[in-house]
C-alpha cells in the first residue's frame, strides 16, 4: 500500500496505526499521522518513534495518497475544505465519520472516497470493518484499503443504503451487548447472595464462550437455543421470558438509533 496518512489521533487514530504497526499489514515508514492537538501529536511520536508526525493536516496530504479521516463527523467538512486544494485528485479519502455520506464526501472531493466504519473490538483483532466504496474508486484502490483493515479484523463491504443498520451491529453492538452483560449480571447479583465483582466475571465469560461456541460449531442461536433450553427447565423458562418482552423493546432501540444515525454529522 502506498503511504497511509491518519488525520486525528484520538481513541480511533490510535486504534488504526496500533493495528495496523502491530500486525506489519504497514511498516512504520508508510503511515503518516497529523492531528491539531499537539498533546496528541507527541503521544503519536512517543508511542511509535519511527513513523512521521506532520505538523499540518495540508503537510500529511501532499505526502499520502491514501488519507483515513480519523476525526468527528462535525469535523469532516473543515478538514477537506483544508486538504482538498492541495491534492491532485487521484489521492484516495477514505472517512469513518458516521453520518457523512459518500455523496457529502464528493460534493467536496472528485476523485475516489470511501466510507469505512471499523469497531471498538477491532482493539483486540476481534469484529467487522464496514467497507464502503464511492462510485470512484477503483479496483486497485478499494483492495488495499479492505487489506489494510482486513489487519484489524474481518472486512465487510456493504451498500451505503445498509450502512447504517450494518453499524448498529457492529460498531453500535460493542456498546449495546456491554449493557446487556452488565444489566443480566446485576439482575444475578441481586436475586442472590453472588457477589456482584463475580457475577460480573461470569456473565462475560459466558457471552465470549457462546460467541465461540456458534463460530466454531456453525450453529445458529435458535440451534443453541434448542440445546440449553430442555423442556420444562429453567432456561426455557428464561427463554420464554426474553420472546415475549424483547421484540418490542429492541424494536423501539432499533428505531431510536436509526433515527439518530440520520442526525449524526449534520
Amino acid at each position: 500500500m502506498d503511504c497511509a496518512g491518519v488525520i486525528g489521533y484520538g481513541h480511533m487514530g490510535r486504534m488504526l496505526v496500533k493495528g495496523f504497526l502491530s500486525s506489519g499489514a504497514l511498516s512504520p515508514g508508510e503511515v503518516v499521522v497529523a492531528s491539531r492537538s499537539r498533546e496528541s501529536r507527541d503521544a503519536c511520536a512517543a508511542a511509535w518513534p519511527e513513523i512521521d508526525v506532520a505538523e499540518t493536516n495540508r503537510e500529511l496530504a501532499r505526502r499520502c495518497r491514501t488519507i483515513i479521516l480519523a476525526v468527528r463527523p462535525q469535523e469532516i467538512r473543515e478538514v477537506l475544505r483544508e486538504i482538498v486544494p492541495v491534492l491532485d485528485g487521484d489521492e484516495h479519502i477514505v472517512s469513518l465519520a458516521a453520518g457523512v455520506s459518500l455523496g457529502d464526501l464528493e460534493a467536496l472531493y472528485p476523485g475516489p472516497v470511501t466510507r469505512v466504519i471499523p469497531t471498538i473490538t477491532s482493539t483486540v483483532g476481534q469484529g467487522t470493518t464496514l467497507v464502503c466504496h464511492g462510485q470512484r474508486v477503483g479496483t486497485d484502490d478499494a483492495r488495499r484499503v479492505e487489506e489494510v483493515f482486513s489487519s484489524i479484523g474481518d472486512v465487510m463491504p456493504v451498500r451505503e443504503e445498509d450502512l447504517a443498520a450494518a453499524t448498529l451491529l457492529s460498531s453500535c453492538g460493542p456498546g449495546l451487548l456491554a449493557a446487556i452483560i452488565e444489566e443480566l449480571a446485576g439482575a444475578t447479583a441481586r436475586a442472590s447472595g453472588l457477589p456482584p465483582d463475580r457475577a460480573l466475571l461470569l456473565a462475560t465469560e459466558m457471552v465470549a464462550g457462546t460467541a465461540a461456541y456458534l463460530r466454531e460449531t456453525g450453529r445458529v442461536p435458535g440451534d443453541l437455543v434448542g440445546e440449553v433450553a430442555t423442556g420444562g427447565g429453567v432456561t426455557e423458562v428464561g427463554v420464554a421470558v426474553l420472546r415475549e418482552r424483547l421484540p418490542g423493546v429492541f424494536d423501539g432501540m432499533v428505531a431510536a438509533m436509526l433515527e439518530r444515525c440520520g442526525a449524526v454529522g449534520k
